[in-house]
């Protein structure tokens, strides 16, 4: 016997009970004549009348061990349906059919009670049963105790998790009070767990309770709303969990009971852009059923450009890579997924064969152009590779795709492009010029944006492992500022640019308000538990090559809106030099001859790049390679 069926008749037997216990109860004995025939007919017609209300209302479908105040409702609704249908064939029968004694209007008000309280019961004692059998089956030793933990917002989300971890005692803690802002709230009694006061209560809640963490249920907060609440609940001095935040959730992979400690994410960044149907449905269908070409894509952006793409429905989804482990990661995660749509190609952007090979091969139609070298410091002391790799790179692919008839194709470009003052910098500069001057039937355009949260090799890594360590944190400029923007995000506004770019435009993000790293490492400090007596933060100068502030856009470009929110269009600042393609040529070829001094200058020539004087770090020719050495800065984080 199936689990439906088995379900099916005991819904049927709680029903024709509740039929006879009706009668018995309203003429006190059972019924004998014809209110017995009638009672008879009833027993039979009725429990078959509800089940089929219950199959087209839906609440078959509901799990039993679930069962909460959405499904009674439904469930209510039915059973209702079914009564009302009775009392009015109790008004009309008299009319329609004179000989028959009208069915009594006790014994349907009985029997609708009788049947939703006995369907109730069925399921709230699945579930509570399911729920005990549950919590027996995990020895406490196992598990090492629930965790007593203080949630934090008593709205939608705060029920669904308690719920949650009722049916989930593994979960590893236990809820023992809510703390909430709303007033109104306050005293009420949520799915067995009292709301105890608000988060300016935290440290005496926790003192009485003896709360062990914190939880914050409040997956739809902003950034802005959860460093309030963070820094109300500060003096309670206890660990801060949270619940995945709203996209999170929506995408499927997490549930409201995965609870994970509060990142820096969570508190910074730009608040995240709600996309329409119609933004949805446009880039769903530039996607769905295209062979698209991922540079860089075992990196930080490129990576997750993948994994957004691969949920777009592409026919082929070639990952292009230079990093053998990188490649094999992302082609990991992606492969159940997409199977073999997915093609991975260990191949080296400044190769140009290997490049032609790829797109002989699998004839992209979009093209992202993530590979890029973007270490400041590193690229310093490197800038010939740094030609090689983002220059030439860029060129090499972006000239197969128009040779190979790619209908678009989008840089990855970054805000240190703007008046560079660095070697990387400068080279993205090159980079986006290069892109917006090419002509055909290919569509150019380049996406700039500033820093992205959680970036390999980024400044949240520098400071966790400076903290993990005992510190000190070191900074290089107390006053030294930069854009943020959390890498999902940043990629749906690139995906969202390259389905309305028509070439040669420059895509800016708005990045929202610049950040202090100074305000950035405090809070990665508060955040670990310790305070800054604990963990100090040493400023250390500004690098060769580092900016105090970065920007979004340069001399000469006017920003304006584009059809997405959140996305600026500009045309791009002219090239300072009067033939673009002869001074990247000459770029190349300092590059190829291991120039580093003739990359600096042309560099300077081409992009304002102030070239500084050559240091004392050569390359393995014994040719100077790079116009700064990081000396007793060389430990300090860049943003």
């Amino acid at each position: 016997m199936t689990r439906d069926t088995a379900k099916s008749l005991l819904d049927l037997t709680v029903v024709t009970l509740a039929v006879t216990a009706a009668y018995i109860v309203r003429f006190e004995r059972i019924p004998d004549g014809e209110l017995g025939v009638q009672m008879l007919v009833l027993t039979l017609a009725l429990p078959l009348a509800r089940l089929l209300a219950g199959r087209v209302s839906g609440t078959h479908r509901s799990s039993w061990r679930l069962f909460g105040l959405s499904e009674a409702l439904v469930l209510a609704r039915a059973v209702a349906v079914v009564s009302g249908l009775l009392l009015l064939s109790r008004g009309l029968m008299p009319a329609l059919v004179p000989s028959v004694h009208p069915i009594p209007f006790g014994v349907i008000a009985l029997e609708g009670c009788l049947s939703l309280v006995g369907l109730l019961g069925l399921r709230v004692g699945t579930r509570m049963l399911d729920e005990h059998r549950a919590r027996r089956a995990v020895p406490m030793s196992r598990i090492g105790g629930p965790r007593r933990a203080l949630l934090v917002g008593a709205g939608r989300a705060g029920r669904m998790a308690v719920r949650e971890l009722r049916a989930r005692p593994d979960a590893g803690f236990s809820p023992v009070g809510f703390l909430d802002d709303d007033p109104a709230r306050v005293g009420q009694i949520i799915e067995g767990v009292p709301v105890l006061g608000t988060t300016e209560d935290a440290a005496r809640i926790a003192l009485e309770t003896s709360a062990e963490m914190l939880v914050l249920t409040i997956p739809s907060a902003t950034h802005a709303q959860t460093r309030a609440v963070v820094e109300r609940c500060r003096p309670s001095e206890l660990p801060i969990q949270t619940v995945p935040g709203l996209y999170e959730l929506l995408g499927g992979k997490v549930g409201i009971t995965t609870i994970r400690p509060l990142k820096i994410e969570d508190l910074l960044g730009r608040e995240v852009v709600a996309f329409d149907e119609t933004a949805v449905t446009r880039v769903r269908r530039a996607f769905a059923g295209r062979r698209v070409l991922v540079t860089g894509a075992g990196g930080s952006i490129g990576s997750e450009l993948c994994r957004q793409i691969a949920e777009l429905d592409p026919e082929l989804l070639i990952l292009v890579d230079n990093h053998e482990t990188h490649l094999f990661d992302i082609e990991q995660a992606l492969i159940g997924q997409l199977g073999e749509r997915l093609i991975p190609c260990l191949v080296d952007v400044q190769q140009a064969t290997d490049v032609a090979m790829v797109f002989a091969e699998h004839r992209p139609q979009l093209v992202f152009h993530a590979a890029a070298y973007k270490h400041v410091p590193m690229m310093q002391l490197h800038p010939t590779k740094a030609v090689s790799n983002n220059v030439r790179g860029t060129r090499l692919v972006a000239e197969a795709a128009r040779r190979f008839g790619t209908e678009r194709f989008v840089l990855v470009s970054t805000d240190k492009a703007v008046n560079p003052t660095s070697v990387m910098g400068a080279t993205k500069r090159a980079a986006e010029m290069q892109v917006l001057s090419m002509e055909g039937p290919t569509r150019f355009s380049a996406v700039r944006f500033g820093n992205v949260l959680g970036s390999a090799g980024s400044v949240l890594h520098t400071f966790a492992r400076q903290i993990e360590a005992g510190g000190p944190v070191t900074l290089t400029h107390p006053e030294i500022t930069r854009f943020f923007m959390t890498i999902p995000e940043a990629v749906r506004l690139v995906l969202q640019a390259s389905a309305v770019g028509e070439g040669g435009e420059l895509f800016v993000l708005d990045m929202g308000e610049p950040v202090r790293i100074v305000e950035l490492a405090r809070q990665m400090i508060r955040l670990a538990g310790f305070d800054s007596d604990e963990i100090p933060i040493e400023v250390v100068g500004l690098r060769p090559g580092e900016k105090l502030h970065e920007e979004l856009l340069g001399p000469g470009e006017d920003a304006r809106p584009s059809p997405v929110p959140s996305v600026w269009v500009s045309p791009s600042a002219p090239p300072p030099v009067d033939d673009l393609q002869e001074w990247l040529a000459r770029l190349e070829e300092a590059a190829d001859a291991h120039d580093a001094d003739g990359v600096l200058q042309c560099l300077a020539e081409g992009t304002g790049f102030p070239a500084p004087l050559p240091r004392d770090c050569t390359d393995p020719g014994g040719r100077i390679d790079g116009a700064d050495a990081l000396t007793s800065s060389r430990s300090a984080a860049t943003p």
